[in-house]
């Protein structure tokens, strides 16, 4: 009996192999990532909560390379 659901071995398309590996700027943005979180914390922390120029710059640099890892991975997956 013919099974006209059935995909024959043959018939199957090949895998498309995936890349391994990061590239440099997302390794970059990791980076950038780390280290304004680290910085926007230790200052908020050292202050109390206060606002200060190094814990905001430490919190524009954290969101700014949180966006560039967002917009990046969306860059990657296109075909």
């Amino acid at each position: 009996m013919n099974d006209p659901y059935r995909i024959e071995p043959g018939a199957r398309p090949s895998a498309v192999p995936r890349k391994r590996g990061g590239s440099p700027v997302s390794a970059l943005l990791w980076i950038l990532l780390a280290v304004g979180v680290a910085v926007n914390m230790v200052s908020n922390l050292a202050m109390r909560g206060e606002l200060t120029p190094v814990g905001l710059a430490g919190g524009v640099v954290g969101l700014a390379a949180a966006a560039g890892l967002v917009v990046h991975h969306v860059n990657r997956r296109r075909p």
